[in-house]
């Protein structure tokens, strides 16, 4: 019985180094890049190039674009501001007072019979 246990032992270690000098044969004989290989690398390179230049393009649009979208919309602010200042101004202007007032002072006269009321809208 020993024998076959010896056996055993000593047949896993010869399968290991024959695998080995396999393995290490298999890399010796691959040093060489073909010509083919070499103009696939090449092609994948450029087209890779290619689309970052594309990328990096299409990226400077859009910030471009989203610039003058924030100008439009800080322009667009501003005339909302402006817009209602005037309105604020418009209804300060169309007071009742300030209308007899202006009236008043051009020689004007207030006669309730000949009054019209004219509808605003």
């Amino acid at each position: 019985m020993s024998n076959v246990a010896y056996k055993s032992n000593l047949e896993p270690k010869r399968i290991h180094t024959e695998q080995t000098e396999e393995q290490k044969q298999i890399l010796v004989k691959r040093k060489r890049v073909t010509t083919g290989e070499k103009i696939i690398v090449a092609i994948a390179i450029v087209v890779v190039a290619v689309i970052a230049f594309q990328i990096i393009r299409v990226q400077a649009s859009i910030y471009d674009v989203n610039q003058s979208v924030e100008t439009t919309e800080s322009k667009l602010s501003d005339q909302e501001k402006n817009n209602a200042d005037l309105k604020v101004q418009a209804n300060d202007l169309g007071r009742y007072e300030r209308i007899l007032q202006k009236a008043k002072e051009k020689g004007l006269k207030l006669d309730g019979d000949n009054v019209k009321v004219v509808d605003g809208k």
